[in-house]
């Protein structure tokens, strides 16, 4: 007898090897400009974040949705998002004023101006984005960690989401996604790069790519049903389709070629991956690879400027003169820290802070008594 989607087989573990790809592809078209732009490798790796996006809604809809209808709160929703984003990210943060403290011990303080750091670091620690003003990088929303910015707008969707959750049936949700969809033609057609988000200048993209794919994953894991099946095989035409599509670099019509890939072949891939069940060694790979890849996607940036600054110390490479070894030398580094990050400190941590929570509630519950 066939299995339906319904019944949740396998957990979804097609998407997380969509997830793991997906990371992948944005650490390796970080590495540009460390290259003068001789090797980019992703030039349409920006995509991926629609794609994380997309998986999210996803997934925190199935994850949450009958929590929900049985009373979870918005603040036991909150606190459950926070534990699983803030560890890894926290640990992001440590990594780039790592990055911060040698540059000030071969340059100075001059380097940075005090308060701005401070308030760059206060800012980041809240998970906010830093006023240009107060930024030691004014052109960033999160100058310690640029890819935090798609965290940033993910967490304001999950807000949205937990305050309706119960009344986000079809109907409001089409109109979610119809008012993104609407904002991405119209940004598209008067030529506004729709990878836009991390930068000050155009973050006004964000918004309407997280209202459409965020809340278009929502709606395909409610109501778009389907039949299971055997997917080793599709998954590695799905991965090979993924990866083909942000290495691919469009000469002309990028806002055409990147609304294509957000609202037709996106969805159709979360779709299709969703409905698959693996098995043996790449139901293994999908897994491993979706579980690291939030650590990936967080730890990439300060990894990388760590591993350059190590570089410039010993030899007389300029900054962005990398070739091909240090982008696979730095990329092992960045998948191996990422693996010992998630398995070891990410895990380890949430179920000490969970522990705490709980003997705190414990406390609680008794003083009142």
């Amino acid at each position: 007898m066939t299995e339906t989607r319904d019944s949740r087989t396998a957990h979804f573990d097609a998407l997380h090897g969509l997830r793991g790809i997906a990371a992948v592809l944005v650490m390796l078209g970080h590495f540009s400009e460390y290259t003068g732009r001789r090797y980019d490798l992703a030039p349409s790796g920006f995509l991926a974040v629609d794609l994380f996006f997309l998986l999210s809604g996803f997934v925190i809809a199935h994850a949450y949705d009958d929590k929900f209808r049985k009373g979870m709160s918005f603040w036991g929703f909150a606190e459950t998002r926070l534990l699983r984003l803030y560890p890894l990210y926290f640990a992001a943060l440590g990594l780039a004023m790592i990055g911060v403290g040698a540059i000030i011990a071969t340059q100075g303080i001059g380097a940075y101006s005090r308060l701005d750091l401070l308030a760059t670091l206060g800012f980041s620690v809240l998970f906010l984005p830093t006023p240009p003003a107060l930024s030691t990088a004014p052109d960033l929303l999160f100058p310690l960690d640029g890819p935090a910015w798609s965290l940033f707008y993910e967490l304001v969707a999950n807000a949205f989401f937990a305050a309706l959750a119960t009344r986000l049936v079809a109907r409001s949700l089409a109109v979610i996604v119809g008012v993104g969809l609407l904002a991405l033609v119209l940004m598209a057609w008067h030529g506004v790069v729709l990878g836009g988000g991390a930068y000050w200048d155009n973050t006004i993209a964000a918004p309407a790519r997280i209202a459409f794919s965020f809340f278009l994953g929502v709606f395909l894991n409610r109501y778009a049903t389907g039949d299971s099946r055997d997917g080793n095989l599709y998954m590695l035409v799905l991965l090979a389709l993924c990866g083909a599509l942000m290495c691919f670099d469009p000469a002309e019509n990028v806002q055409l070629y990147s609304l294509v890939v957000i609202v037709l072949i996106w969805p159709w891939l979360v779709l299709v991956a969703s409905r698959l069940r693996l098995s043996g060694f790449w139901r293994w790979i999908a897994l491993f690879s979706g579980n690291i890849s939030y650590a990936i996607y967080v730890l990439h940036t300060p990894l990388i400027r760590l591993s350059n600054a190590a570089v410039e110390a010993v030899t007389d490479i300029s900054w962005n003169e990398h070739g091909l070894p240090f982008i696979l030398a730095t990329s092992t580094l960045i998948i191996a820290v990422s693996a010992f990050a998630h398995y070891v400190y990410d895990k380890n941590i949430r179920a000490l802070l969970r522990h705490w929570l709980s003997l705190r509630r414990a406390r609680e519950g008794v003083t009142q008594f």
